[in-house]
């Protein structure tokens, strides 16, 4: 005995063919009568989204602050990722002279040699990437698992960055801006009505603040650093525009620093920006022909091995870093607060 329509679609529904809105079932009898029929399916007019969706094949990948450090000193490599710390000699001329005599031999020249260590830091970042993951991605047509490298090797120059101009907590590791042995920073000057920073300041003023950095060097240098020498000024971006700042008569502040060092160069600082405090910078690149500082490292980056699990894989990447070594501090200088 035949059964009934609903009959068929609860036994369909115990085997699993579940079809809540179904009235009815296409036979060879009822296509021709489809047309007349009422509706099936649930009134639509559209398309899933997806389909009218545009993927843009150009990747936007956020931008970070600039890691500028490098570009005051230049980078050194020291010793490797096995390398405990690395030890420098540090020679001074000592001794006087006393009144010549045929019979005595007066005072005696000499040396003394200083042995000043900077620790190796050694520091590491993980990729881990599924082949599940992967696959999807390959939908979006990303490549994860050299993307997943290029934030490695991103997020490992950001640190480079980091520790070249604040050095490492808890070592004997020293940044740009804070090594224990660079003289303390200046003042800008005091204007008018207790005017000290430079958005406030004419250009003339801010030049007077730039000059006065540079006085503080001539005199800790003993006049071997003159405004001949190889200089770099340092500033946050949002001070280094008051370097744009011109006088009645066209003239920048940029313009007047360039006028009277010849070979001045200009880097964009952020980390010179701190607790609402800015800060610039100026230092001489090298003395007697001796560099004022290094930026050291052991490795700028190793790719440790690519680890396969069941359906993952995983790779560390590791670098290594003294810091940055200040051989010659009295060759920086530094004004707080302008």
């Amino acid at each position: 005995m035949p059964i009934s329509k609903q009959a068929a679609l609860l036994k369909m529904r115990d085997k699993g063919f579940v079809f809540d809105s179904a009235r009815d079932f296409i036979t060879d009898k009822t296509m021709d009568r489809l047309a007349q029929d009422a509706m099936v399916t649930s009134p639509n007019s559209g398309v899933p989204y997806i389909f009218t969706a545009y993927v843009d094949p150009e990747v936007v990948r956020i931008l970070t602050a600039p890691t500028n450090a490098r570009e005051i000193f230049g980078e050194t490599k020291k010793g490797d990722w096995t390398t405990s710390s690395a030890i420098f000699k540090a020679v001074e001329a000592v001794g006087e002279t006393t009144p010549y005599s045929d019979f005595g031999n007066g005072a005696t020249a000499d040396i003394n040699v200083v042995y000043p260590e900077r620790d190796n830091y050694v520091f590491q970042t993980n990729v881990r990437y599924g082949e599940r993951e992967e696959a999807i991605m390959g939908r979006a047509a990303l490549n994860l698992a050299s993307e997943k490298q290029r934030s490695a090797a991103n997020i490992i120059n950001i640190d480079f960055n980091k520790f070249y101009c604040l050095g490492v907590a808890g070592k004997r590791i020293y940044g740009l801006l804070n090594d224990p042995n660079l003289p303390a920073d200046i003042s800008p000057a005091t204007v008018r009505t207790n005017v000290v920073l430079w958005s406030a300041k004419t250009t003339t003023e801010i030049y007077d603040d730039a000059i006065a950095i540079f006085k503080k060097l001539a005199e800790n240098s003993q006049g071997r650093i003159t405004p001949d020498s190889d200089l770099v000024f340092a500033a946050p971006p949002g001070v280094m525009v008051m370097l744009a700042k011109t006088t009645e008569f066209g003239i920048s502040v940029l313009d007047m620093l360039r006028k009277y060092f010849r070979n001045i160069s200009f880097v964009t600082l952020p980390e010179l920006y701190a607790n609402s405090t800015n800060t610039v910078f100026m230092a001489a690149r090298t003395v007697g022909g001796s560099p004022v500082a290094q930026l050291g490292y052991s490795d700028k980056m190793r790719a440790h091995r690519l680890v396969p699990k069941a359906s993952s894989y995983e790779q560390k990447f590791s670098a290594g870093t003294y810091g940055a070594i200040v051989l010659r501090p009295f060759a920086i200088q530094m004004m707080s607060g302008v």
